[in-house]
């Protein structure tokens, strides 16, 4: 590594509070210039933070490069218990430079549109 190509420092996204609400997640995180041990422990972080603010998805930006970055956070986020499915993002949204992660439902997340245990609300005056 060249000394002017500089290590990105990095950041712990803050810790879910009480409360938290997926309106104030970045869905979007990016791993550019991160080696791939830092990318997948940031990514990890990222997708806690997202699952607890009840986010549906997420947008983990690696770009292309070598295709080392892309093809491991590809294979951590198939192998992650907190992500349904995960695929390569469509042309207006960056290619296959980002990938795109759904996140699981669960009971304690009901109330999503996409969880299976979700019924529908009645209407506003009572009547059905």
């Amino acid at each position: 590594m060249s000394p002017a190509r500089k290590r990105k420092k990095v950041r712990n996204p803050p810790s879910p509070t009480p409360g938290f609400d997926a309106a104030f997640v970045d869905f979007n995180i990016d791993l550019h210039g991160l080696f791939i041990r830092d990318a997948l422990i940031v990514l990890d972080k990222h997708l806690q933070v997202c699952f607890a603010a009840n986010a549906p998805v997420i947008h983990a930006v690696h770009g292309h490069g070598t295709g080392r970055l892309k093809q491991a956070v590809r294979e951590h986020l198939k192998a992650h218990n907190l992500v349904d499915k995960s695929y390569p993002a469509s042309y207006g949204m960056g290619g296959d430079g980002v990938t795109i992660a759904e996140l699981k439902t669960g009971d304690r997340y009901a109330t999503r549109k996409n969880s299976h245990n979700s019924s529908p609300l009645p209407p506003p005056d009572g009547r059905r």
